[in-house]
């Protein structure tokens, strides 16, 4: 059952400041490590060190992975080398890279020479990998049997090895005497197997897998498109380096929308942990002046058709409408275009295909609208001159801009540039100037204004 975060804190920090907090922690051994780090949000920082030391290293560690990245690093400047590296000991090993590569560089070197030589090995070889690819995001703990035992000895060898892993698992994979990877055994298949069976005999084939260059995004496709619970790495020799699981698939899910969600709205995924005034104001800034740019190029556009502004007043009226439709639909059809790359359904080879559906549907939606607006021009002012304008104008533009908000994304695509660039202040300022353009050219032409 789910613990309310505020009320389980409430009870924590009264244990807390109780005479004998060590006694009375004992009561809260077993609560869940993800309900104990919820609560800790709504702790002061010192109560949350005081509870991690009180607690068994094995649950602090679970709790530590557990608080959100900005919480996590002001706690870890908290605890000394000594107390880090105890519980770091107790993690996995994705999890304990994530934790050092955390902190300071100086604090870092002094946890690391802490840890026992086979943790110190695991946690370069991890650090070694980008932070978002398949290498950084895998745990070295891996089931494996080679390929020439009996299912009996791989089931005495997984009763050796489980001790280590610290996870549940649910595939045993097959290497040969070099580690590479030529097969998986689903556990339930390796238990029901003949004891004196050949490990080969039962195994199937991989099937999926991911290089350890590879990047998160894409192992997130993988695990979503094939239903995954866990996901081998293998280096270019197709040696089996570690394990990708499910969990970590979570937040990699979790991180990527994120940041595609700051993208959307012309920030940057930085900014949500950042505290600094100032910090914050620099982030914002680059795409507010992007679209201060745009803005000023409207207004240079505007002043080119100041004549025909003058001569039919009724024309600026509308001008808001224009680019408020142009702005709407090119956000519409780049976050559809958006989340198609993002999500794998749209690949090199449809793209076009997408691009026509979408001009297909900006057709129609023009269309209404275009019929709309020109029965409320012309019945407001009497000037069927004035109603061809607008609907002409937003015609065009519902079709330009769509054509723009889905083609800009396929393009940086293309390119392996992130197609979450392509929204917020890039395309809607596009969009404003060129709806003014169009809007004030037909204008100009149907008046007989000089622009």
């Amino acid at each position: 059952m789910e613990i309310q975060a505020e009320e389980f804190a409430g009870r924590l920090a009264v244990v807390l400041h109780a005479p004998d907090p060590a006694q009375g922690i004992l009561e809260y051994r077993d609560s869940e490590p993800a309900d104990l780090a919820a609560a800790c949000r709504h702790l002061q920082e010192d109560d949350i060190v005081e509870l991690l030391k009180l607690l068994p290293e094995e649950i602090s560690a679970d709790v530590i992975v557990e608080l959100g990245d900005d919480l996590r690093e002001d706690i870890l400047q908290r605890l000394t080398p000594k107390e880090i590296a105890d519980v770091v000991e107790e993690m996995a090993t994705d999890d304990a890279a994530d934790v050092v590569s955390e902190l300071e560089e100086a604090k870092a070197v002094e946890v690391v020479d802490l840890l026992e030589e086979e943790d110190r090995r695991e946690i370069a070889v991890l650090l070694s990998y980008p932070e978002d690819s398949a290498g950084g995001i895998m745990r070295l703990e891996v089931v494996w049997v080679r390929s020439d035992r009996t299912a009996a000895r791989a089931i005495e060898k997984i009763r050796e090895l489980y001790g280590e892993v610290r996870e549940d698992f649910y595939i045993v994979y097959v290497t040969d005497r070099e580690g590479t990877l030529l097969g998986r055994i689903p556990l339930p298949r390796l238990i029901l197997a003949d004891p004196d069976a050949r490990v080969t005999d039962v195994m199937e084939e991989i099937g999926q897998q991911a290089y350890a260059e590879q990047d998160q995004e894409e192992v997130a496709k993988i695990f979503r498109k094939y239903d995954l619970v866990s996901l081998p790495v293998v280096d270019r020799d197709q040696k089996l380096l570690g394990v990708i699981t499910v969990d970590d698939i979570v937040d990699v899910i979790h991180e990527e929308a994120e940041e595609d969600y700051s993208r959307l709205a012309g920030t940057d995924e930085e900014e949500f942990q950042e505290e600094s005034v100032l910090r914050k104001a620099s982030l914002r800034l680059p795409w507010l002046v992007t679209g201060l740019v745009g803005g000023v190029l409207s207004a240079v556009v505007l002043s080119r058709f100041e004549t025909s502004l003058r001569s039919v007043i009724a024309l600026t009226f509308f001008v808001p409408v224009i680019m408020a439709m142009g702005g709407n639909v090119a956000i519409q059809s780049s976050a559809v275009m958006v989340r198609g790359l993002a999500l794998g359904e749209i690949n090199a080879r449809d793209g076009m295909a997408r691009l026509g559906r979408e001009l297909g549907v900006s057709v129609i939606t023009g269309a209404v609208c275009a019929i709309l607006i020109f029965f409320a021009a012309w019945l407001w002012w009497n000037d069927i001159r004035l109603g061809i304008v607008v609907g002409g104008a937003m015609l065009a533009v519902i079709l330009i801009s769509t054509s723009v908000g889905a083609f800009v994304p396929l393009s940086l695509d293309r390119f392996r540039i992130d197609p979450a660039l392509a929204t917020g202040p890039f395309v809607t300022t596009s969009n404003d100037i060129l709806g003014i353009l169009i809007y004030l050219s037909l204008a100009s032409w149907i008046y007989g204004g000089v622009g």
